[in-house]
């Protein structure tokens, strides 16, 4: 069995209440996590003519190889302090389908913009196209509400694609996609290609976690802790490395710190890992052949204050060592 009714129901319900998702119970496809679902998609798409998808410069680059294996062509296109920036796409007429993070952009950390959201609905309404919405962590935003999603607004344009992996664990291996109704026969059709089917006893887990409330008071319960060592991290960023800037909004669980001009993001990052410390230079999410300027990606969820205050005073003195002069 590829999933169960009664996790598609509870599902479709809570998709609906937290993020506006329009879909009905029948509508959801139940999924190995957010790499099948993608994978999923990018097949459907090569299968109903597509050759090519626009990804976002920098992108998380483990979902990389299924579209490529796919058989569609990656494009990339620049994100900016306002997201993705859609103009980049009126020099590519052979690309009609898009890849995107609106609610929280991975890496930079930015939300796009409301009228980045109208120009890329309008663009992909233009071309008969298909934006495929990854909406990985929006719902640990600390600051505010997190921002809706694409597919409420235009449900006929918009593939919303989510999974446990940021609200649970990525090793339970469990996501959902809702596609636009011409897609759902070629995905239909593919489905057996991906996978056979997820764990039904961690669906039907997950529905109790849903409709008992439980998974709505752990999410209460994370939101705050990770808000505190945010909190914790920004701090600690602006005493010990005072020429770093912190990028992106109050949300998820990392933050891009911004190195200084001309600062080796990758000796920081290999004297850093040299020293017990994990974190990764962002041009290792790139796409293109420009590389961004030189900042670190810093992830926060899994350590305490003290260890995140610790480490980012032993990352400054590995930063100091290597800024340039002046």
């Amino acid at each position: 069995m590829l999933s169960t009714p009664l996790f598609r129901t509870v599902l479709a319900e809570r998709l609906s209440r937290i993020r506006g998702v329009r879909a009905d119970p029948p509508d959801v496809v139940v999924c190995a996590g957010t790499v099948a679902a993608v994978s999923l998609l990018a097949r459907a798409l090569r299968a109903t003519g597509h050759t090519a998808i626009g990804v976002e410069d920098p992108c998380w680059i483990r979902l990389r190889p299924s579209v490529e294996a796919a058989g569609l062509r990656l494009v990339p296109l620049p994100v900016d302090d306002r997201g993705r920036v859609v103009s980049a796409l009126a020099d590519q007429p052979d690309v009609r389908a898009v890849l995107t993070t609106p609610a929280h952009q991975f890496p930079t950390g930015v939300v796009m913009s409301p009228d980045r959201r109208t120009e890329l609905l309008d663009f992909a309404r233009a071309r008969a196209g298909v934006i495929v919405e990854d909406d990985y962590d929006a719902e640990f935003r600390y600051d505010r509400r997190p921002v809706g999603t694409l597919q409420a607004m235009a449900p006929d344009l918009v593939a919303y694609v989510g999974s446990t992996s940021k609200i649970l664990s990525p090793a339970l291996r469990l996501g959902w996609l809702v596609v636009p109704e011409h897609l759902a026969t070629a995905i239909a059709e593919l489905r057996p290609s991906v996978d056979l089917g997820v764990s039904v006893l961690e669906q039907l887990a997950m529905a109790q976690l849903m409709r008992t409330g439980t998974l709505d008071r752990h999410l209460r319960s994370t939101r705050a802790r990770y808000g505190r060592r945010l909190e914790t991290l920004v701090a600690a960023v602006r005493e010990h490395l005072p020429s770093v800037r912190i990028g992106g909004i109050a949300a998820g669980l990392h933050v891009v710190a911004r190195l200084p001009p001309g600062c080796p993001e990758d000796e920081v990052v290999a004297e850093a890992a040299a020293q017990g410390i994990k974190v990764l230079g962002i041009s290792q999410y790139a796409v293109g052949p420009r590389s961004p300027a030189p900042a670190l990606v810093l992830g926060y969820a899994s350590l305490g204050e003290r260890a995140i205050r610790e480490g980012v005073a032993e990352l400054a003195t590995i930063e100091q060592v290597h800024r340039p002069p002046g």
